[in-house]
């Protein structure tokens, strides 16, 4: 029996119009109503996730930032808290500033840029999310964030990573969210990880958990869960890695699952 459901948000639970269908909605709230713990398992900020969590009338925990931080939707109760260490941030972010990457720090829950750049405002436009300018870029450096993210071409993308990658360390960790965005974090930090600290709080055994998403930073959840699903049109690797393939994003496939997983 399934008691926690951990859900990506873009690309599984929200449309392409970053809508949640009625049937999703539906769901949701039939696998609340019998007895599962339903959470969200994003990269997006808490502020973000849970402006679009605010309507289905629950308070549900949010691990946002990839699992860096862990709160309660509405009570907004702190369960996790793994913001990167200065030192190593202040690595990768003066590596990525001297070579001019586009990049964003998130500060106590809100996105700072050390220089504003369109990638950045189509950012926050997207996520509707307020940008803040820290142009002090010794400053910037110094604060612990929670993650970083870079955006970049897809074209390119790989090239930036390896890039990054060579100047890590072994304490962070990158992954790929969406084809033009990098995000890095904590190495202590990712979904799976998340999923096995929910289950620890809620009191639930990690062989009644499932686990949906679409991307690569959603990959070691799907694992980590008795029950892996990707969305149809998620890439290869993240299909490898789930025990089932439900509908698309668009195809109510996170009703699917539920209906097959938990609600039958």
């Amino acid at each position: 029996m399934i008691r926690l459901v951990a859900i990506d948000l873009d690309g599984t639970l929200l449309r392409s119009d970053l809508s949640i269908s009625p049937a999703n909605r539906d769901a949701l709230a039939r696998a609340r109503k019998a007895g599962a713990v339903v959470a969200i398992a994003t990269g997006r900020m808490f502020r973000s996730a849970r402006l679009i969590v605010s309507d289905l009338g629950a308070d549900m925990p949010i691990a946002a930032y990839n699992g860096a931080l862990i709160r309660m939707s509405q009570s907004g109760e702190t369960l996790r808290s793994l913001p990167i260490e200065p030192a190593d941030g202040e690595r990768i972010v003066r590596f990525m500033w001297d070579w001019g990457f586009v990049f964003q720090a998130y500060f106590d829950d809100e996105m700072y840029v050390p220089r504003m750049t369109s990638a950045s405002g189509g950012y926050s436009s997207r996520y509707g999310v307020e940008i803040h300018v820290l142009g002090d870029i010794d400053e910037f450096a110094r604060r612990p964030s929670l993650k970083y993210l870079v955006i970049d071409d897809p074209g390119r993308i790989a090239s930036v990573r390896q890039a990054l990658e060579g100047v890590a360390g072994p304490n962070l960790r990158i992954m790929r969210s969406l084809p033009e965005m990098l995000e890095i974090v904590d190495s202590r930090v990712s979904k799976g990880q998340a999923l096995q600290h929910l289950a620890c709080r809620f009191g639930i055994d990690i062989a009644h958990t499932m686990a949906i998403g679409d991307s690569e930073n959603d990959v070691d959840m799907l694992r980590e869960a008795a029950i892996g699903v990707a969305v149809s049109g998620a890439a290869r690797e993240v299909q490898s890695a789930a025990d089932y393939v439900a509908a698309s994003n668009d195809d109510d496939g996170v009703a699917e699952a539920l209906e097959k997983f938990v609600l039958s």
